[in-house]
């Protein structure tokens, strides 16, 4: 006997509603609610984050390029990102224009003694409680664990670590901020999304010294200097694009960025959920920072140091063994009384005191140097002479 395919609706009396889900399968109203598409727009940007977050594992790059009359200056970031793991693997590199001014170069690539400025390349390690960075050509990894603040330095260094993803200073730091978003479709089922930031967020990008030189407004609820932000999204809700134009941030008068007349930058995501970052080896050089990186009046005489710490702080310097190529030797210190000269008689103790600290001191250490007779000095400003010591003044020769 051949069995009706209606026999169900016959024998259910339940609801009609409960008779389209047992017998049809449900209508097409009822598919499950996309996780990133299908909240209200504004929340849009976070839950795209979050998408994002959930790939565990993704790929990215990033260029931030400063317009100036000398031509663009681009910082290019990338490297691979662990998400739940809190770890990440990858490379910042500038490339200033030829002629910008000697002062935004400093601000932007960072100050170091002697001459130069830090190295344009650092690659960057970063662990749960671990920021490792390796500066230019050095021959070891420096190891900043926890919260590294010695000498008031720490903020540059705690920015390689994001709060969104492990490596720091990517746009992903800054899209949950997104205000007044709007939303259009996308091919292959993604979106894309125009909104607005207030400085302060978009400040979460930059060093702050660095984010010192573009704007004092940093009204948390503010957006009298707003940013503007663009972002795509797979069909995934996963992002994987993200744009935004800081030139209106670049309001600071008198800065070390005056030249400056744009400011933007471009996040790309790929590989999603491929392979993890790989971590330097353990074989690989390591220095603890908290032993070897130290405020250069706190050198030995005779010592020997590299000038680069990461930091991004001028007197400070990493200690390392003279058997071993260093970048700099320490041959004097001088101490003077508290009361601060001004800074020209300041320069003019500093530089005696160095000189004659130079014909005393042995011919193994000054014979060193890059220039026969030639030697740097370094002493403090106004704001640090005298406080909580005598001010030193510390003599040392270039060695490379």
């Amino acid at each position: 006997m051949i069995r009706s395919h209606l026999l169900p609706l016959c024998a259910v009396t339940a609801s009609a509603t409960l008779l389209l889900t047992a017998c049809t399968g449900g209508s097409a109203d009822d598919k499950p609610a996309h996780p990133v598409f299908d909240v209200p727009v504004e929340q849009q940007p976070r839950q795209a984050l979050l998408t994002t977050q959930a790939a565990r594992t993704a790929s990215f790059t990033q260029t931030v390029t400063f317009n100036s009359p000398s031509g663009d200056t681009v910082q290019t970031a990338s490297g691979r990102l662990d998400f739940p793991g809190g770890r990440a693997v990858g490379s910042i590199d500038w490339a200033p224009a030829d002629d910008l001014p000697e002062e935004a170069k400093d601000t932007l690539l960072g100050v170091r003694l002697g001459a130069g400025r830090a190295p344009a390349r650092t690659r960057v390690a970063v662990e749960p409680d671990t920021i490792r960075l390796r500066a230019g050509e050095a021959g070891y990894w420096l190891r900043y664990e926890g919260s590294f603040d010695a000498f008031g330095t720490g903020a540059a260094v705690d920015a390689l670590r994001g709060a969104e993803s492990a490596f720091g200073g990517t746009l992903l730091e800054v899209v949950s901020g997104a205000q007044k978003v709007k939303e259009s479709p996308a091919g292959k089922g993604g979106r894309t999304y125009q909104a607005k930031l207030t400085a302060f967020n978009a400040l979460r990008l930059f060093p702050k010294d660095l984010g010192s030189e573009l704007t004092a407004d940093i009204d948390p609820n503010g957006t009298a200097t707003p940013v503007s932000l663009s972002m795509s999204a797979d069909a995934k809700g996963r992002i994987t694009q993200v744009e935004a134009d800081f030139s209106g941030l670049l309001t600071k008068k008198d800065s070390a960025l005056d030249e400056m007349t744009g400011l933007r930058a471009v996040l790309k995501v790929s590989g999603f959920g491929a392979s993890a970052p790989v971590m330097p080896a353990a074989s690989e050089r390591t220095l603890d920072a908290e032993k070897a990186v130290m405020a250069v009046g706190d050198m030995k005489k005779g010592g020997c140091a590299d000038l680069t710490t990461g930091t991004r702080t001028l007197d400070v310097v990493v200690s390392v063994p003279c058997a071993q190529p260093h970048e700099a030797r320490v041959y004097g210190h001088a101490r003077f009384d508290a009361a601060y000269p001004g800074h020209k008689e300041a320069k003019r103790m500093a530089g005696e005191a160095c000189r004659d600290a130079y014909g005393s001191a042995p011919a193994a250490w000054t014979g060193e140097g890059t220039e026969k007779d030639r030697f740097r000095y370094t002493w403090p400003g106004e704001a640090r002479w005298g406080v909580g010591a005598d001010p030193v003044v510390t003599c040392f020769v270039e060695t490379r």
